[in-house]
């Protein structure tokens, strides 16, 4: 192969491939200029390529410092992410106790793309429950959990995720980006959302945003359950048990990644 001027080579890949490589653990934080510098590339280029990577799902941009970051989508994709998987192993006691409280299905869950994808579950002993599947991809726009990871997202960004609109998957499904965006606004307000049958018909989910440097969504839990188990008024206390276990998987979120980025 020719690769002399680069003939064989997508050169646009290269160079997004390039930046990627800089981030040698999932601790690292850089800014345009680190990058260009890091890469010989011109800062105009590297802007470009960071917005599409961010876009894809593979940095996300830490508010704080204004610096890019590898994301937790890195977990299917790359041996970088010991930090990561630490913290799904500290968040599972947490997921642990609500499943325990609550007796149904609890569910971890990131964005990948236009989809999200379990990272952990702890399923309900209850015969009748949901089957979601670890590492398999889900809609964003019609799950508690998937409205979640899209609540900090811009509306211009939301309609580049969707281009070709909403699939209607049940009676109940939103499928019009402005009622999607009038629930991402209910989640920044109240910190959680309901998915009641608008996935699967008979199913009911509660999903709370995971959250660090100062508000950033990282990823999402959600308590799954049908909708015949849920008794009247009882949503209160679920919607509440809920919070309070993604507070504290955003803390051990928070006690491994923001606290060793400010050292």
């Amino acid at each position: 192969m020719d690769f002399t001027e680069g003939k064989c080579l997508i050169q646009s890949l290269a160079k997004g491939l390039s930046i990627l490589e800089c981030f040698i653990s999932d601790l690292d934080e850089y800014g345009i200029t680190e990058l260009s510098e890091k890469t010989s590339l011109p800062e105009s280029t590297v802007q470009r390529i960071i917005n599409t990577l961010e876009f894809k799902g593979y940095l996300f941009q830490n508010p704080l410092s204004k610096k890019y970051r590898l994301s937790l989508k890195l977990l299917n994709v790359c041996s970088k992410s010991k930090n990561m998987n630490l913290w799904i192993e500290r968040s599972k006691k947490h997921m642990v106790l609500l499943n325990e409280r609550c007796g149904e299905t609890v569910n971890l869950a990131i964005r990948d793309d236009n989809n999200l994808v379990y990272l952990d579950k702890v399923d309900s002993k209850h015969l009748l429950r949901p089957n979601f599947v670890v590492g398999e991809h889900y809609p964003l726009y019609c799950t508690a959990i998937g409205r979640c990871l899209l609540s900090d997202f811009a509306e211009e960004k939301l309609k580049c995720l969707f281009p070709e609109g909403l699939q209607k998957m049940t009676p109940s499904t939103k499928d019009k980006l402005e009622d999607v965006i009038k629930d991402l606004a209910f989640i920044k307000e109240k910190g959680y959302t309901i998915d009641d049958e608008e996935f699967q018909l008979g199913l009911l989910c509660i999903g709370v945003p995971i959250k660090a440097f100062g508000g950033r969504v990282v990823a999402a839990l959600s308590m799954s359950m049908p909708k015949v188990r849920v008794n009247k008024g009882g949503e209160k206390v679920l919607i509440a048990w809920t919070i309070e276990a993604a507070e504290e998987i955003s803390k051990e979120y928070q006690q491994l990644f923001e606290n060793s980025g400010r050292r």
